[in-house]
C-alpha cells in the first residue's frame, strides 16, 4: 500500500534559485535608470514650457490690470488736467477727481514700470509695460482734442512685449469718455 507520509517528491537535478544574479540586478538597474531620466526630460520639459507660458500670462494681466484701473478713474474724473501727445509712447495723464484731488498716470520708459499717485506718480502700478499712450478726443471720440480743456474722451492704449515670442507685443486698448465736462 502507498502513503503519503512516507512519499517524498524526487529531487531535480538544478538547485531551487535563491535571489538574482549580478547580471539580473545590473539589467534592472539600468532599466531603471533609463526609465526614471526619460520620465525627468518630459517632466523638465513641461515645467519649462508651463514657466514661459505663466511669465507672458502675468505680462498679460498688467497690461489689462493697468488698463481697467487708468478707465476707471477716467470715468469718475471730473476733468483731465494733462495729457501727452498720441505720438508719445511714454505717457502721462491727470485727472482731477470729485474729492478736488488731481490723480497722475505716467509711464517710465528706460525702467518699463508704470507709478500713480495723488499729485505726483510715485506708487508702482505695474511693471514691464513697454508703452503707454493717451489719446486726447472731443466728446464724438473722432475729433482730435487741441488743448487740455477739450479733452472728453480719452483713448488709453497699453503695450507690452512677451519675453518668449519674437515679434510678441501685445496691445490692449479702450475708449473712456470723462463723467463730466
Amino acid at each position: 500500500m502507498f502513503h503519503l507520509r512516507n512519499h517524498t517528491r524526487p529531487r531535480s537535478r538544478t538547485p531551487a534559485r535563491r535571489g538574482l544574479t549580478l547580471l539580473e540586478l545590473i539589467i534592472a538597474s539600468s532599466m531603471l535608470a533609463m526609465l526614471l531620466g526619460s520620465v525627468s526630460v518630459v517632466i523638465r520639459a513641461g515645467r519649462a514650457s508651463w514657466s514661459a507660458h505663466e511669465a507672458d500670462y502675468v505680462r498679460v494681466e498688467a497690461a489689462h490690470s493697468v488698463l481697467r484701473h487708468i478707465v476707471r478713474q477716467i470715468r469718475a474724473a471730473e476733468a483731465v488736467t494733462e495729457v501727452t501727445p498720441a505720438t508719445n509712447n511714454s505717457g502721462r495723464l491727470g485727472l482731477r477727481m470729485p474729492n478736488g484731488d488731481t490723480v497722475i498716470w505716467a509711464h517710465n520708459s528706460g525702467s518699463r514700470l508704470v507709478n500713480y499717485g495723488v499729485s505726483s506718480p510715485d506708487n508702482l502700478l505695474a511693471p514691464e509695460i513697454t508703452g503707454l499712450r493717451f489719446r486726447g478726443m472731443r466728446a464724438d471720440g473722432v475729433t482730435a482734442a487741441a488743448t487740455v480743456a477739450e479733452v472728453q474722451c480719452l483713448q488709453v492704449e497699453v503695450t507690452i512685449q512677451l519675453p518668449r515670442e519674437t515679434n510678441g507685443q501685445r496691445i490692449v486698448t479702450s475708449w473712456a469718455w470723462v463723467r463730466s465736462w
